[in-house]
């Protein structure tokens, strides 16, 4: 990639579109711990470098993943269509196929040596994983508890469909060692018809250790306060990830240059973090463990994740805002046109600093917002530059220089 150095006047847009198709495009993986990933890190840190900001690479161990294929058959040779699931370990395994449908079927069932296929209520979202360290959902870690116990040589998972990428894996965890695949809610419903049978499960699938790392740029660096402005670099396993989050990396490139001549009251503090996509989310743990104690002196947290969808207005959420901050974010941000105030989403890495109490701005576009649970572009490979506008991109960035120099 031609490296276009942006300025105020430079041709943002098309800097943008540049940087998209080589991180999107020309790199064709960006998950934690793979190359891919350690190739996008490295160039954010060198554009980093040559815009002045002092930088730091916070390295940590994670999980990678690959996979081939896998293939589910009976003793007389019928076959079904299923997937390794993410970060699953792989096996060649046989057994009788038991199944389950509820967690009361689950504690019940005799699966020892088993092929136990979940399917039904007790499969109708994914499971968040055992070791998740923000929060539990207490329905799933009772279900990962029982299908550990349950002895199983293998679990067998019907997802049902929820909006995005068909089927969708019911477990993406590196720390649930029981081996597993997903198929989809009609092979499910025909392989419920060999309930009993003995099948061959095969899956090729291997966890690999890799190293990744979060990109932590500064400027202004004695300044007693910061504003530490967020977006995640990584992606799910080989999806483009132009939205989620090409897009909010692409916004910190456009304020590394922006802010470069920045003086005002803050340390301003970009972080690229390594792990939104990641079932162990390595790199938020890896920022919260440096910066246990020093939570105090983050006067905002900007998170910026999934800007520039070309349908409807970009969406700037509030959190525990002062009420003066909480004006001037209203007269600068929501200024320009196609902006609006969002409603309040967890699902980002805002909320590790909302827990801390620390105030926290989340900047996404709201079509996606609002269609949140529906939608079939994020994590999917759907999630390509043609759905991003450049411009609503530069927009973004403009808008939070003009309201970081305001509130300084």
């Amino acid at each position: 990639m031609t490296t276009v150095e942006p300025s105020v006047s430079a041709p943002f847009r098309e800097w943008v579109a540049a940087f998209l198709k080589y991180l999107t495009v020309d790199i064709h993986d960006r998950s934690v711990g793979s190359d891919g990933n350690r190739t996008a890190t490295a160039y954010l840190e060198a554009q980093l470098k040559a815009a002045g900001w002092a930088t730091k690479a916070q390295c940590f161990s994670a999980m990678d993943w690959q996979h081939a294929s896998a293939t589910l058959t009976t003793v007389d040779g019928l076959e079904f269509h299923v997937f390794p699931s993410p970060y699953s370990l792989g096996c060649k395994t046989s057994g009788r196929l038991e199944t389950a449908s509820t967690i009361e079927e689950l504690k019940t069932v005799d699966a020892l040596n088993a092929l136990l296929l979940l399917h039904g209520d007790i499969a109708r979202e994914p499971l968040m994983p055992k070791n998740f360290p923000f929060f539990h959902v207490v329905e799933h870690q009772r279900i990962i508890a029982l299908l550990e116990s349950s002895c199983a040589a293998a679990i067998l998972c019907a997802a049902s469909a929820d909006g995005r990428a068909y089927p969708t894996p019911m477990i993406e965890d590196g720390d649930f060692n029981v081996p597993s695949v997903f198929m989809s809610e009609e092979e499910g419903e025909r392989l419920l018809q060999s309930a009993g049978r003995r099948l061959t499960l095969t899956s090729e699938s291997r966890r690999v250790p890799a190293e990744a790392a979060n990109i932590i740029g500064r400027i202004n660096g004695g300044a007693p306060e910061r504003i530490v402005m967020t977006a995640h670099i990584d992606a799910k396993k080989n999806v483009p990830g132009a939205l989620d989050n090409g897009t909010g990396i692409a916004t910190l490139l456009l304020l590394s240059h922006l802010l470069a001549g920045y003086k005002g009251r803050f340390c301003i503090e970009l972080v690229a973090l390594n792990g939104e996509d990641h079932y162990a989310v390595p790199g938020q743990v890896a920022y919260m463990a440096t910066n246990r104690g020093a939570f105090g002196n983050i006067t905002l947290n900007i998170n910026v994740d999934g800007v520039g969808y070309v349908e409807g207005e970009t969406a700037f959420s509030f959190f525990h805002l002062p009420s003066d901050m909480k004006e001037l974010a209203t007269a600068v941000l929501l200024a320009p046109k196609d902006t609006c105030q969002g409603m309040e989403w967890p699902q980002g890495d805002h909320s590790m600093f909302v827990q801390t109490g620390c105030a926290a701005i989340a900047v996404t576009s709201n079509w996606l917002l609002e269609n949140m649970a529906t939608q079939s572009i994020t994590h999917t490979r759907s999630d390509r530059i043609d759905r991003v506008d450049p411009d609503r991109v530069v927009s973004c960035a403009l808008a939070l220089k003009r309201f970081i120099e305001v509130l300084s």
